[in-house]
This record gives C-alpha cells, sequence and structure tokens, in this order.
C-alpha cells in the first residue's frame, strides 16, 4: 500500500503590508439580480484561491417571477442562469432523455450557509433524481484518507506553521544587517562528494517546531544544487538495510538540474538575497553572506523522527521553509535556526521507497522557494497557502511529462492528477481555500490543484500560469489580473465560476478538463510544456496503481466524475466554492422547475444547465 504523501511549505513572516495586500474580491455582481440568461455552449473557465471562512448568509432575498427559455439544439450545453427574482423557469424545444443540471456557485469570500441556499423545491415534465449515493465515509467519518493510497491525500502542512513571530523580534533586527559578517561561501568539487561535510539545522520533532545542529555529508553534487544526507540516515536502517546511497542521491541532484531552468522559465527566480530583517526592507547579497553561496541545497534525512525498525509514521516527504531566508543577528525565535542560504528539505524513507514521487517533489517545493523570492522579498507581498500550493501542484503537472522522460518508474499516479478522486467525492466541503484540519486539508489540496488544473487548461496554459506567477498581485487577484493581461474571455469570479462547476457536470473531450492548450500556450520563451487533457470521469484508467490498491477500501474512488447531489440537497456553499446537482432527465419537451422562494442569499449564482 502507498503512503500518504505530505508536501509542507512553511513561511514565517511577519509583513504587516503584506497582510494587507491579500485581500479578497467580492465581484459586485455576486448580488446583483439580473435577469439575464445564456443558451451558449459551454465556456471553460474557474474560480480563483481565497481563504475565508466567515459564515454570512448575506441578502435575505424574496422571488416571484417566471422566466421562459428555448433550448439551442445548435449551441450545445446550454446555461440557464437563475437570478434571485426567479421563482420558476420553464424550458422548452427539449427532447426526452436530456439531463438537467443544477450548479451554484459563492463568488464571495464569505460562506454561505446551507439554509441559505437555493434549491429545487419541485419540477414537471422531469424524472427527478435523488443524486449519487452517498455512502458513511462522508466529510469526517469514515476511513482516514492518510490510511490509503499516498496519491490523492498529499497535502502540506503550512498554515499551522505559517505564524506570526514575536514583536521585539522585529524591532531587535532593524539594524541587524550591520552586524552580520560577511563569509566566503565554500565551491565544492567531486572530490568533496562523500567527504565534505557541514553543521545544519533540521527539526526534531513532526510539528516542525523545534531544531537542532547535525551534522550531514555532502552526497551528490549537481550543476544548481548540493544533495546532503545526514549521517545517520547514509545507512538510513540497519533493520531493513535501506540506504540513502549515491545512486538515489545522484538522481535527486540530476533530475533537479533537469528541471531548473525550465521551472524559472514559468515562474520566476528564486531570490539570491538574504533577509536582514523581519520586514524584508534590508536584504544582504547571499553570494557574500550565505557559506553555500546561491546554490540550492537539498537536504535529506528522517523529517519528524518518525522512522523506526524499517517503518515510517509519519507522512510529510518535504518542505520549504522561509527563516533560511533570514540572516538576523540576535534572534529569539525561530529565525536563529535559519541555515542562511537556498534550503529544502526531503525525507530519507520517502527518498528510498517512494523515489519517483520525491522528484515530483523537488518541483512543488522549488516553487514555494521562488514564490518566495518572487512575491515577498522583491514585492512585498504574502501568497495565501491555497494560492500557493495550488502553483506549486501546477509546477508538478507541467513537469510531469519531463519527469516520465528522465524517471521510467514515474507515472501519472506519481503527478497531482492522483488527487482528483478526492476531489470527485468532497469538493463541495471546502471551497477554494485551506483549511489546516483533517481531514479537510486533505480536500483542500484536491480542490485548488482541481480549479488550477481546469484554469491552465482552457485559459492559456504554461503563458498564464507565468503571468500569474510573476505579476504583482496574490491570490485572485493575481488570477485575474493574469486573465485581463491576456485578454481571456473571463475576468471575473463570477464568470470563472460559472463555467469551472459546467466543466465539472458536463464530460466531453476536447472540452472542460479534458481541454488541451495550444502548442503556442505551452511554450514560453522557447520552451515547450505539457498539459494534458484529464477525464474526470475516467480516473480509473489515468491512475491504475491508486485504483488497484484504494478503489475498494475508500468511498471517495468510487465516483466517475464529481459527486452529484440530489435535486433539492442544500449543502453549504464554502468561500469561492461550488456545489453540483442532478434535477434529473426531461421526460418531456417542455419542463418547468420551481425554486425556493424566500431565504435564500443573493450572494450565490444559480444555473440551470442542460446537457
Amino acid at each position: 500500500m502507498k503512503k500518504t504523501i505530505i508536501f509542507t511549505m512553511i513561511t514565517v513572516l511577519t509583513l504587516s503590508a503584506c497582510d494587507n495586500s491579500v485581500s479578497s474580491i467580492e465581484s459586485s455582481s455576486a448580488d446583483s439580480s439580473s435577469g439575464t440568461t445564456s443558451a451558449t455552449g459551454t465556456t471553460n473557465t474557474s474560480g480563483s484561491s481565497q481563504k475565508g471562512s466567515s459564515s454570512s448568509s448575506g441578502t435575505i432575498t424574496s422571488s416571484s417571477e417566471s422566466e421562459s427559455f428555448t433550448y439551442s439544439a445548435d449551441g450545445g450545453t446550454n446555461i440557464f442562469e437563475i437570478s434571485s427574482e426567479i421563482s420558476s423557469v420553464t424550458i422548452s424545444g427539449l427532447s426526452s432523455g436530456k439531463n438537467i443540471f443544477l450548479t451554484k456557485t459563492n463568488p464571495s469570500s464569505s460562506t454561505i450557509s446551507a439554509g441559505s441556499t437555493r434549491t429545487v423545491a419541485s419540477a414537471t415534465g422531469i424524472s427527478l433524481s435523488s443524486g449519487d449515493s452517498i455512502s458513511s465515509d462522508s466529510s469526517s467519518t469514515g476511513s482516514s484518507p492518510s490510511s490509503h493510497g499516498y496519491g490523492g491525500p498529499r497535502h502540506c502542512l503550512s498554515l499551522s506553521l505559517n505564524k506570526k513571530l514575536p514583536q521585539e523580534e522585529e524591532s531587535s533586527s532593524r539594524s541587524a544587517s550591520s552586524s552580520i559578517s560577511a563569509v566566503t561561501p565554500a565551491v565544492y568539487t567531486q572530490s568533496d562528494v562523500g567527504n565534505a561535510t557541514r553543521s545544519i539545522y533540521v527539526d526534531q520533532d513532526s510539528d516542525i517546531s523545534t531544531f537542532k545542529a547535525q551534522t550531514a555529508t555532502l552526497r551528490a553534487l549537481g550543476q544548481y544544487c548540493y544533495v546532503w544526507v545526514l549521517d545517520d540516515n547514509w545507512t538510513f536502517s540497519s533493520a531493513s538495510g535501506e540506504k540513502i546511497d549515491s545512486e538515489i542521491a545522484g538522481n535527486i541532484a540530476e533530475n533537479f538540474d533537469t528541471m531548473y531552468d525550465k521551472i524559472r522559465n514559468v515562474f520566476g527566480e528564486e531570490s539570491d538575497n538574504l533577509a536582514a530583517n523581519t520586514s524584508l526592507s534590508s536584504t544582504l547579497p547571499m553570494e557574500n553572506y550565505s557559506e553555500t553561496g546561491t546554490i540550492v541545497n537539498i537536504v535529506i534525512y528522517d523529517i519528524g523522527k518518525d522512522f523506526s525498525n524499517g517503518t515510517n509514521s509519519g507522512d510529510i516527504v518535504g518542505y520549504f521553509y522561509a527563516k533560511d531566508y533570514f540572516a538576523l543577528s540576535n534572534a529569539s525565535s525561530v529565525y536563529k535556526y535559519s541555515n542562511k542560504g537556498k534550503y529544502f528539505y526531503v525525507d530519507g524513507y520517502f527518498a528510498v521507497n517512494y523515489t519517483s514521487t520525491v522528484y515530483s517533489t523537488l518541483a512543488h517545493e522549488f516553487q514555494h522557494m521562488i514564490d518566495f523570492g518572487v512575491k515577498s522579498m522583491e514585492k512585498g507581498l504574502s501568497s495565501s497557502t491555497a494560492h500557493n500550493e495550488m502553483k506549486s501542484m501546477l509546477c508538478e503537472d507541467i513537469m510531469s511529462e519531463t519527469l516520465s522522460e528522465i524517471d521510467e518508474n514515474f507515472t501519472t499516479d506519481d503527478t497531482p492528477v492522483s488527487r482528483l478522486p478526492m476531489f470527485n467525492r468532497h469538493y463541495a466541503d471546502v471551497g477554494l481555500e485551506y483549511k489546516s484540519s483533517s481531514p479537510e486539508v486533505y480536500y483542500s489540496y484536491s480542490n485548488n490543484y482541481a480549479f488550477g488544473s481546469w484554469l491552465v487548461r482552457n485559459y492559456g496554459g504554461v503563458q498564464l500560469l507565468h503571468e500569474i506567477a510573476v505579476n504583482s498581485y496574490v491570490d485572485e487577484k493575481a488570477i485575474l489580473a493574469a486573465l485581463t493581461e491576456r485578454n481571456e474571455s473571463a475576468q471575473s469570479m463570477e464568470e470563472l465560476l460559472k463555467a469551472y462547476s459546467v466543466a465539472c457536470v458536463i464530460s466531453g473531450e476536447g472540452s472542460g478538463f479534458a481541454n488541451e492548450p495550444s502548442r503556442t500556450d505551452n511554450t514560453l520563451n522557447g520552451c515547450e510544456y505539457s498539459l494534458s487533457p484529464i477525464d474526470l470521469w475516467n480516473l480509473a484508467s489515468a491512475l491504475p496503481e491508486t485504483y488497484s490498491e484504494c478503489k475498494d477500501s475508500t468511498n471517495y474512488y468510487k465516483f466517475d466524475g464529481p459527486l452529484l447531489y440530489g435535486y433539492n440537497r442544500q449543502i453549504e456553499l464554502r468561500p469561492y466554492g461550488i456545489t453540483l446537482q442532478k434535477i434529473g432527465t426531461a421526460s418531456s419537451d417542455s419542463v418547468t422547475i420551481n425554486f425556493n422562494t424566500s431565504g435564500f442569499s443573493s450572494k450565490q449564482k444559480v444555473y440551470v444547465v442542460v446537457e
């Protein structure tokens, strides 16, 4: 059975300006009541990432109007918006057997309670649907995701560790740059491999909260990286005989080198400076103040000290910790454990047993390092956890083809596509946000990847991802600014979520998740990338190993396509979240759908979709 894999990004900042920059966009149209309708083919777009957990019903509205639409057989999927005033809608021109869906979106950063959502009260001309069968594994019960296939449940632990520093640390470090000593970075050669050592601060517990300096030996040397292995992990387990040997260390260095320029081409460059104070207003050149210069250090050891007698009780495969980018004198907090350079960390157990997935981890964590440099060090911004993790998963996504070319054992099961079975089951339990408690943390990662993967496949591929990564915004503002820059058709949260929700109920080759960006969109500065089509309705084919191990034991692997709730269900709408319902199947050429007429929030957007 494959293990759950956890990627961790930890950023520790005290940036008041950054906090203000991560503002949420509540589109003014989210509270509007236009009666406009659309009967066009599906436009495939999606919503943006933004955390927000406050519960708000918005304006409680009553409705009294009826509306009539004519189905257009030439328009492909027909999408009819149901404004707040509409109490019933009649659709004519249908044929018996047409599937009719209801999608609801929340283009705001506050939660809409279940009782404040719109729903179908009754209908005529339709064989009503009770929705997909859901067993007792609902959101918080049943088997823990961490006990099943490593693919879907992979997540980071960054939110719980993204804590503020004491105020006195900020004040005591303002003049730190004047008291930090310059150093001459070591320049290692192949002859140093197996001989050179250095003392590196590494974590001592699963909370990544205590640190100790331990000796590591240089075990591989790449063009852009050093691979260090703690001495007590070189022979990883005498009980099992597992080793982090020269081949493993060398492959990690080689594969990181292969991805290095391709990742920087899309996401920007990691910072070559160290922060001299916690506000990032003063920096020092890393080449003069880091003992390893501007080389990336990959440190392999037993993360969380959770390996014993050949077994591993923990799930963290790797992490980036921004503390290492700070060079503070007299630090009293976690900054005093800074390794002062470019560092990320990989767990020895996974390096031995899940080597292919570790290669994907390298891409994931490198994006976190770059994001800290581009958004925080350069622009004084701070990406939310949800948005940052989305980008790291998309970094894995665009590097999947490269990794499959350099590692014959690398498959789709090692990619973030393996998160999508959980999205199919639990998309309604979280929105485009990050919830740190288990099991919702797993759902957060699956939702944010699903949205991001859909977004880039329909609105500009790698070129859009590049704009999001390097522009002067974070979170949903970064996405909307990138869409505007590229003059894409959807440029608001409302438009994105509308098309995203439709893509989650209508399967179709060459559309929605199954769309493949053009070669132009997936070429950046002469470098080609790949974003393969995804069939949400046939994930078992894409993920044979995950499904063979997990399908029978875990309910969230049973759904072919996203879970469809019954026609009259009311489900809480999380921030930038969606709900998908099947109203039923048309039994005549004209159907009438009646909605609840009072007590609902006007913040939600409601659409009837005819396949």
